[in-house]
């Protein structure tokens, strides 16, 4: 049986010369070499992520039928060996963690191992043999990686590397291990080669695997199914899915438990902080790190959840104290009630995605979808997982604490953003819809099941063929996997080669996806992918569409599939992007549903967000349709840190590209205010419904914004172009920067004053000049940005969040 023991093994140090090496391969084909050996090195850790790496593990696994006593047996890495305790048994089935630190590794992993060997082999980071030998010294299995002997014994062809896309995953901390049957869980079958590994790139779907410590080994491998009697609610964000919501968290009685990726929403923190005081336990699981960093805003709503009793937790990394990532982002969207009740979604909970606003005269937001149900086993699965992801033996886990600079209390005096929404999108969907049947759920979660071809999403989509149909509505699918140079031939997405598929078998698939945050000039964009799918619909004449679409606002930040297959309607919904990062690296969830009904309705809604970009308000008095000409829609005159990190975005709100040539920017309306004005290089277009930034120091602005300007004043970026000064306007030794006290953004088209923006002491005739921004607000935008009335304060909102090249 499995032992648990600290043990000080008996050290046997061999030397490998070349009488040693003659040995081993002596004993290695004195066995048979058609006895496949049923204890196999399974996974190994040779690159820790602990001090000198001191987490180093091997696990072993006894994939035979029958017990088998492995006292006396040797771990090596060809230079010295470790010997296993008398006594050690491994029943069938069972692993067993051998490492030489225990405490190195229950630090990182969360549990304990089954054995510490001391003094541990060690193995190199940059290659190395790992030998489990028998009691007699007979070789029993071999793994060679990196710049290892790959002639050892017991290995045949190149040695295994580690699964690596730079800035995606990386080999420190990465664990190699062996793939596993879809079906079974079981290794799959012993080569002796490369291929048995997860890590293998020559296979896209059981291969090119990560995994680090502190995931679960086997306990998530398969989704989690049900079949059962039970009510499905659909609700619809950004229409209905924060009223929704917060009913749940109303009906609360003893618990609630949620992860996601932020938390944002102050108006729905309120709620929580109210749950807590009338003594429901609230729990909540964020990401320590995510893009752009902890905000003020969600520190604050942390604060109100903790103030009130409840705990608000972040999943961290700290380098310096040896505290690595988990999963590279906290990215599932899942709620929990009472422990019965499931809510699992698309959306982050912030204002732009759940909107607190009054709908009856429209808002605005992202598309999105949670799925609720008190299925049993529904809300079971997730409060595993969870329970799991919050085990407080993970060092990378930290409580929100009101000192604590980056993960407690925001500065003194901050004021949090309250409102959101709008009025540009006509709500469709005021309550969400319910229905009642036999459903079947499939639980799916990343990193450890989002990619099987047996069942899961690609097991539904694998089996759609003619007369059956495929709606994808997603965030982001991207045309190939791996770096961004890649291509589908050399790093195919199996998510998207998988709608394709389903369309060469006589499928009809649209996909829509995100236009709102997609970079168009990237080769992983969304509109990559479009061009892509739409390319091979037409060389190969199939009913196989894409395209770019917003018909909420704020984008589509859906993850959404839609399957109707054989007559029978299924809905796939949660947090699992097409990226290559989400499907193998972060935490994800996902819930699968068999219901007719359903799929009915979020076909319709899907049909309906094709068919338009943007829906009119409901009131439509004074209602102004999209001004035909080029605008100011954000302003950034008191940027953070140096002002040079200040900008102007102009937005093109016509059908049409418009050529800036004889176009120019200024802070002057006059020539005699010795202000500047710029031209804008010759031939620079501004696409139709698209902005443009201009910035004094593209440096500054990188820095402050972490995105690039389009054009900039100062000539601090080769790569950035520069706006042409006009010699003839005002002093020619001055430079285009706005004032803090107040200032006028002036656009010209020649002679023509065609927009202003007047704020704080600024004027200009005819034009409402807007007041001086106070905090939490930080910029100038224009919203709806394709309106102008030329009254500032109507056109314009203060708003906290600049979104330089992002259209609100």
């Amino acid at each position: 049986m499995k032992q648990r023991l600290r043990f000080q093994a008996l050290v046997l140090s061999v030397a490998l010369g070349m009488a040693g090496f003659v040995f081993w391969q002596s004993a290695f084909s004195a066995a048979n070499p058609s006895v496949v050996p049923s204890i196999l090195i399974e996974s190994v850790l040779y690159d820790g992520n602990a001090l000198n790496d001191a987490d180093e593990a091997v696990r072993l696994m006894n994939v035979g039928q029958t017990p088998v006593d492995v006292s006396g047996w040797r771990l090596s890495d060809g230079g010295a060996g470790v010997l296993l305790p008398p006594g050690l048994t491994l029943d069938a089935g069972e692993g067993l963690w051998l490492t030489g630190d225990a405490a190195a590794f229950r630090a990182q992993f969360g549990y304990e191992a089954d054995l510490e060997l001391n003094p541990w082999p060690g193995f190199a980071n940059a290659g190395d043999e790992v030998l489990l030998l028998d009691a007699g010294d007979v070789p029993v299995d071999t793994l060679v990686y990196l710049a290892g002997d790959a002639t050892r014994p017991g290995w045949s062809g190149p040695a295994l590397e580690p699964y690596r896309v730079s800035g995606v995953f990386s080999a420190e901390g990465q664990i190699l291990y062996r793939k596993r049957d879809q079906v079974t869980g079981a290794p799959t079958s012993d080569t002796d080669t490369a291929s048995d590994w997860a890590q293998d790139r020559g296979d896209v779907i059981n291969g090119r695997k990560v995994r680090y410590p502190g995931w679960t080994d086997g306990r998530f491998f398969k989704p989690t199914t049900f079949i059962t009697d039970s009510i499905l609610t659909v609700a619809v964000a950004p229409d209905n899915a924060y009223d929704t919501l917060v009913d749940l968290i109303r009906s609360a009685q003893t618990s609630i438990q949620l992860a996601s990726l932020m938390l944002e929403n102050i108006p729905f923190a309120q709620e929580l902080a109210a749950a807590a005081r009338r003594g429901v336990a609230v729990t909540i699981l964020l990401e320590g790190g995510p893009p752009g960093g902890i905000t003020d805003q969600e520190r604050y709503g942390c604060g109100l959840i903790e103030n009130a009793g409840g705990a608000c937790w972040f999943m961290i990394a700290d380098d310096v104290r040896h505290i690595h990532d988990r999963y590279r982002y906290m990215h599932a969207k899942y709620m929990i009630i009472d422990g019965t009740v499931a809510a699992v979604g698309s959306e982050n909970f912030s204002p732009d995605s759940l909107p607190s606003d009054d709908k009856s005269d429209g808002t605005w937001g992202r598309r999105g979808i949670f799925l609720i149900t008190a299925a049993p086993g529904v809300a079971a699965h997730l409060a595993a997982v969870f329970a799991d992801d919050l085990d407080t033996a993970h060092i990378d886990l930290l409580r929100w604490s009101a000192g604590d600079p980056l993960y407690g209390e925001p500065p003194p005096g901050y004021i949090p953003t309250i409102s959101s929404g709008g009025i540009t999108y006509t709500v469709r969907y005021p309550s969400p819809v319910t229905f009642v049947d036999t459903h079947t759920f499939e639980m799916l979660q990343a990193p450890e099941n989002a990619l099987r071809e047996v069942d899961g999403l690609l097991g539904l989509v694998g089996r759609a063929g003619a007369g059956d149909r495929l709606l994808i509505q997603q965030l982001s699918e991207r045309p190939h996997w791996g770096i961004t140079t890649s291509n589908a031939a050399a790093d195919p997405n199996p998510r998207l080669e998988a709608y394709i598929a389903a369309a060469r078998r006589g499928a009809d698939v649209e996909l829509m996806l995100d236009a709102f945050f997609d970079e168009t000039a990237s080769a992983v964009s969304n509109a990559a992918t479009c061009n892509y799918v739409n390319s091979i619909a037409r060389a190969e004449r199939l009913s196989l569409q894409c395209e770019l679409g917003n018909p909420t606002g704020l984008g589509i930040h859906n993850k959404m599939v839609l399957a109707q297959i054989d007559g029978r309607g299924y809905v796939h919904v949660g947090s699992i992007n097409g990226t290559e990062l989400s499907n193998k690296g972060n935490r994800e969830m996902a819930l699968q549903v068999q219901s007719d009904a359903a799929y009915a309705y979020l076909a319709d809604l899907f049909s309906r967000d094709v068919t338009r970009s943007v829906f009119l308000p409901l009131s439509m008095g004074n209602f102004r349709g999209a001004v035909n000409r080029l605008l100011i829609s954000e302003v950034v005159y008191d940027s953070p840190g140096p002002d040079e990190a200040e900008f102007v975005e102009l937005v093109n709100p016509t059908a049409a590209a418009i050529d800036l040539t004889g176009y120019a920017l200024g802070d002057a309306v006059l020539m005699t205010d010795f202000e500047d004005r710029r031209f804008f290089p010759p031939g620079t277009l501004i696409e139709a419904n698209r902005p443009l930034v201009v910035t004094l120091s593209a440096v500054a602005f990188r820095a402050a914004f972490g995105v690039e300007p389009d054009l900039e004043i100062a000539n601090s970026d080769p790569l950035v172009p520069d706006m042409l000064d006009d010699p003839a306007w005002g002093d020619p030794k001055a430079i285009f920067q706005l004032g803090n006290s107040g200032d006028e953004v002036v656009l010209w088209r020649g002679s023509e004053i065609i927009d202003v923006v007047p704020y704080g002491d600024g004027g200009y005739p005819g034009n409402v000049r807007c007041e001086l921004l106070v905090a939490p607000a930080r910029t100038l935008e224009r919203f709806p940005y394709w309106d102008d009335t030329n009254d500032c304060p109507h056109d314009f909102r203060a708003w906290p969040y600049p979104s330089p090249g992002r259209l609100p």
